[in-house]
C-alpha cells in the first residue's frame, strides 16, 4: 500500500467526520460535568469519544551511526493525525506530516542543503486515563511510507532529489483536557526509516536505515461520545 495520495484522503475523511456530527454528538449534552467520575485507568463512559482531529508541530532529533544522524539535523515538523475509537480506549488512525532538515554533513551525503521528509501511515494503539484531565496513550504505526526530497543543490543544474523508505513508528502522548471536546497534546514518537536508496555496497550499512525521534505539541478537537462498537451494542 502507498499513500501518495494520503492528503486527499485525509482531506476527504475529515469531511465524512463533519457529516456525521450529529448523530456522534447525540448524546453528548449530559455526559461531561463535574460528577462524571464512572470509570477507571483503563476507561470510562462520561470520557469516551469517537473521533479525534489532531493538528500540531514537532522538532525532529536525529540519532545513530547513520546517514541521518552523522548527516542531518533536524529543524521542523507539522503534523496531522485522524483518530478513531473502535471499541473503548482501543483506536486506530491515519496520519500526514512533515519533518524539515539541515545538512550538516555534505562530505557524507552529498552537496545539497536541506531535506523534507514526508510522512504518512497508519497506526493502532490503546489510551489510558491516569487522572481526571489527563489521557495517555500508546501507538504503533501498521502501515508507513516516507518520501525525502532533497535540495538546495550546489549546481542550479541538478534537480531536486527524491528517495523512498518505508517507516516503523513508535510512540506516546499525553492529553491534557480543556473542555469535553478540546485538549492539548504532548507526543513522542521514535521513528526507523528503512530506505531504498541504491548504494555502494560499502555504504549500503549506513544508507538503508535512518533514525530519528520528534517531540510535539499540538492541539486535539474531538466529535461524539462513544466508540464505534458500542453503538452497535447498546
Amino acid at each position: 500500500m502507498t499513500f501518495h495520495s494520503i492528503t486527499k484522503n485525509l482531506f476527504v475523511l475529515v469531511i465524512l467526520l463533519f457529516n456525521v456530527i450529529i448523530s456522534a454528538q447525540e448524546s453528548t449534552s449530559n455526559d461531561y460535568t463535574e460528577e462524571s467520575t464512572k470509570g477507571n485507568f483503563f476507561s470510562s463512559e462520561e470520557r469516551q469519544n469517537f473521533f479525534v482531529i489532531m493538528v500540531g508541530g514537532h522538532k525532529p532529533f536525529t540519532s545513530g551511526d547513520n546517514f541521518m544522524g552523522k548527516g542531518l539535523k533536524g529543524k521542523s515538523g507539522i503534523d496531522f493525525r485522524v483518530q478513531m475509537y473502535v471499541y473503548k480506549q482501543f483506536f486506530i488512525g491515519v496520519a500526514s506530516g512533515a519533518s524539515y532538515l539541515d545538512v550538516k554533513n555534505q562530505e557524507l551525503l552529498g552537496n545539497y542543503k536541506k531535506t523534507r521528509i514526508s510522512e504518512n501511515y497508519f497506526y493502532l494503539g490503546y489510551e489510558f486515563l491516569p487522572a481526571e484531565s489527563l489521557r495517555l496513550g500508546v501507538n504503533i504505526s501498521i502501515d508507513g511510507d516516507l518520501r525525502y526530497k532533497n535540495t538546495g543543490f550546489s549546481s542550479s543544474d541538478i534537480a531536486d532529489q527524491y528517495d523512498s523508505a518505508k517507516l516503523n513508528r513508535y510512540g506516546f502522548y499525553l492529553n491534557y483536557e480543556l473542555g469535553r471536546h478540546f485538549m492539548l497534546y504532548l507526543d513522542y514518537g521514535y521513528n526507523i526509516s528503512k530506505t531504498n536508496i541504491n548504494t555502494p555496497s560499502t555504504v549500503e550499512d549506513f544508507f538503508s536505515k535512518g533514525k530519528y525521534s520528534t517531540i510535539g505539541l499540538g492541539l486535539v478537537f474531538t466529535i461524539g461520545s462513544r466508540d464505534l462498537i458500542s453503538r452497535f451494542l447498546d
